[in-house]
């Protein structure tokens, strides 16, 4: 290996650290802020402390005007073949107060309408934040912007090690 491919390999590694490092923080204390909206209206299914949060298919989330640059839409695929809750734009939620606000209220969600659909919300975290870990490295950004909680992944991400090492 000469000296420019090991300064390349050095850069990535730096880099690596630097971006793992931003997300941990010594001093984290959890605080939810979500609140159940009206089971009745057609608004969104909560609030969380940035916004809102609507659930429902695809058809209902493209219907929605008037949102928020902080709301958060989350397609309903829990009645497919794979059960699935897809959250859009996942990849601009670094908090992990935040995802860990939106994830509780997935699973409210599903105690509130019981369906197929089968996640602990351990690994919905560490599969989140691997997907923004890969979007921050600009590996496939089509495939990591949103992160779909589908029940396959389960025991991909059901790993304490990993969730150990990242802190999620």
């Amino acid at each position: 290996m000469d000296k420019k491919q090991l300064k390349r390999k050095l850069l990535a590694i730096s880099a690596s650290l630097v971006i793992l490092a931003s997300y941990y923080n010594v001093d984290h204390v959890y605080n939810p802020t979500y609140e159940i909206m009206d089971e009745n209206s057609n608004g969104p299914f909560a609030c969380y402390s940035c916004g809102n949060i609507y659930i429902g298919s695809r058809s209902y989330l493209n219907s929605l005007s008037n949102l928020n640059e902080n709301d958060i839409l989350v397609e309903d695929q829990r009645f497919t073949e794979d059960p699935n809750m897809k959250i859009y734009s996942s990849y601009r939620i670094h908090d992990k107060d935040i995802r860990n606000e939106i994830l509780e209220v997935l699973c409210l969600y599903e105690e509130c309408y019981p369906s197929p659909w089968d996640r602990s919300i351990e690994s919905m975290r560490l599969e989140w934040f691997m997907h923004n870990l890969s979007y921050e490295f600009n590996n496939q950004t089509h495939r990591t912007q949103d992160v779909d909680l589908d029940n396959a992944e389960e025991e991909y991400y059901d790993n304490p090690v990993l969730r150990k090492i990242f802190k999620v």
